[in-house]
This record gives C-alpha cells, sequence and structure tokens, in this order.
C-alpha cells in the first residue's frame, strides 16, 4: 500500500505471465518515469555509446513536456537573435581588450574555471572560429541577455544582430521579455526545485555521475530548447511546429550522444550540433513548414 502514494514505477517487467508490466505509484513525477520508460526504445547510434541512463529521462520530459501553442513569432526570433548577438560580442572581443574583460566577467560565472580560462585565450589570439562551436547556445544567449543588462550604454560591439535585438525589445518588450522567454523556452526543474514548472537557469551543467547527479545536468542542461527554436526560426518554420520538432530531435540527440567518460558533458553539445547539421541539410523528416496545427 505506501508504494501507492510514492513515485511511479514498473512494476512486472520481464514477467509476461504476471500480465506484463505496468507503472505502480501514484502521479508525482510521473513525466519522468514515462520518460524512462520510452528512453529503452531509443538505440544509439554508436556501438556501447556512454550515455547516462539518468540523464535521457530528463533530456526527453525538457523536450515533450513544454508547449508552444502561444509562443509569438518574435519571441522565437528573439532566442535566436539572442544566440547570434552573444556570438558578435565574442568574435568583437576578440580585437578589444576592454570588451573582453566585460565578456568574461559575464561568462566566467556559469563556467568552470579551466573552461573560462581556455575560452578567454582563445579570445586573446583571435581563434574565434574554433572556439564558437564549443559555446553551448545557453552561454551566447545568457552573454548577450547579461550583457545587455550590465552594461546598457555599451552598443558599440552591436553587430546586426544585436542591432535588431535592440529594436526588438524597444517595439514589443512585453514578447521578448526574459520573463516570458523563460517561461517558454525553459525546461522544468523537479530535482533542481521541485517543480516541473518552465523555467531558464543562468547556471552551467552540473557535474555527471550516477542517479541523482545525472538529473541536475538533465535539468542544467537548457541549451536543447534554445537550440531548437533557433534552428527552426532560421528556416522559417512556425512556432507551433516546435511541438513536433523538439521531441523528433531530441529523440536524434540521443542515439548521437557518445561520452567518452562520466564527465564527458560536451558529448551532449557534440550530439546536438550533429543533430543540428542532419536537420539543416534536410536529412531528418520534421513537422511540415506548410501549415501548422490548429490549437485544440
Amino acid at each position: 500500500m505506501k508504494a501507492l502514494w510514492q513515485a511511479p514505477q514498473l512494476f512486472g517487467e520481464g514477467s509476461p505471465a504476471g500480465g506484463g508490466a505496468h507503472l505502480v505509484g501514484s502521479l508525482a513525477d510521473l513525466p519522468y518515469v514515462l520518460s524512462e520508460m520510452e528512453q529503452d526504445f531509443i538505440a544509439p547510434e554508436n556501438v556501447q555509446a556512454l550515455i547516462w541512463r539518468e540523464l535521457v529521462p530528463g533530456l526527453l520530459t525538457s523536450a515533450i513536456l513544454p508547449r508552444w501553442w502561444d509562443v509569438s513569432q518574435n519571441e522565437l526570433h528573439a532566442v535566436t537573435l539572442y544566440q547570434r548577438t552573444g556570438e558578435e560580442l565574442l568574435a568583437a572581443a576578440a580585437g578589444k581588450e576592454e570588451l573582453r574583460g566585460k565578456v568574461m566577467s559575464v561568462l566566467s560565472e556559469r563556467m568552470a574555471p579551466q573552461r573560462a580560462e581556455a575560452v578567454e585565450r582563445a579570445l586573446r589570439t583571435g581563434r574565434v572560429p574554433e572556439i564558437l562551436p564549443r559555446m553551448m547556445p545557453a552561454d551566447t544567449f545568457y552573454l548577450a541577455l547579461e550583457f545587455r543588462t550590465r552594461f546598457p550604454g555599451d552598443t558599440s560591439s552591436w553587430g546586426t544582430a544585436g542591432q535588431e535585438l535592440d529594436s526588438l525589445s524597444r517595439q514589443h518588450p512585453q514578447e521578448v521579455s526574459w520573463e516570458r522567454l523563460s517561461q517558454h523556452f525553459g525546461v522544468p526543474h523537479p530535482t533542481l526545485a521541485q517543480t516541473y514548472a518552465r523555467e531558464l537557469i543562468n547556471v552551467g551543467p552540473f557535474p555527471a555521475f550516477s542517479g541523482y547527479s545525472s538529473r541536475l545536468l538533465a535539468e542544467s542542461w537548457d541549451s536543447g530548447n534554445l537550440y531548437w527554436a533557433r534552428l527552426a526560426d532560421e528556416v522559417g518554420y512556425s512556432p507551433v511546429t516546435l511541438n513536433r520538432l523538439v521531441p523528433e530531435l531530441t529523440h536524434r540527440m540521443v542515439q548521437k550522444i557518445f561520452a567518452t567518460d562520466f564527465e564527458d558533458w560536451p558529448a551532449l553539445l557534440r550530439a546536438m550540433r550533429e543533430t543540428g547539421d542532419e536537420f539543416r541539410q534536410g536529412k531528418i523528416a520534421s513537422a511540415s513548414t506548410s501549415s501548422a496545427r490548429s490549437q485544440p
């Protein structure tokens, strides 16, 4: 009887004589548990790929739980512009020491010292094209967001995306506000914050080992929704297509995860980038651009 009030778990797995497998327990943490079952039907692309078992359900939950029926085209485009603006700031910081100091003051708050040092060294030596693919979409997103907040008068380094973002923010301040973007493009944090409400939090990926730690890694990984939204915006998709597109791309990303050790969280970034490349090349069947599904 006690199990009925606990988080659900799969009962009778591998015992067909007992009536087959079924869930036993309450509705608490149900989205994660359902995703935990779903991951068993996803085959990795690489043989003997190292994938944290507790990580995948968190990634699937973050992709499936959100709904984008109320997201406007301006919101979708703002997510893209924030990422592009962050990339422009990194490029400009390569040749300006003062700007580089401001950029690193923001990035160092969400990066481990070793990684922050590598980014700063690459900027100082002008190796921006080398470092950009290694930056998480959340890094460039938060860089632009925090830079605009801390240094509102420093617009001399804005590129085309930064100028467009500034214009869009003046024309539609509520529509592209941080609160709204966080609510629509954030991920749930049932372990970290004890809630399935969606939110963007400015933290770097937590280290992963096993069990509880891997759940924290998934909940601190908010680059997925931001990156998929950017892909959709760049090819002209309607925001509502994210309801199909994000789960499909996340499934493909999970198939591609191939970590070399338990601390190799950049494997998520590599898998995400590879999935994005396949999508741009038309290798992934996705939501149709011709028509958006009507809101139920």
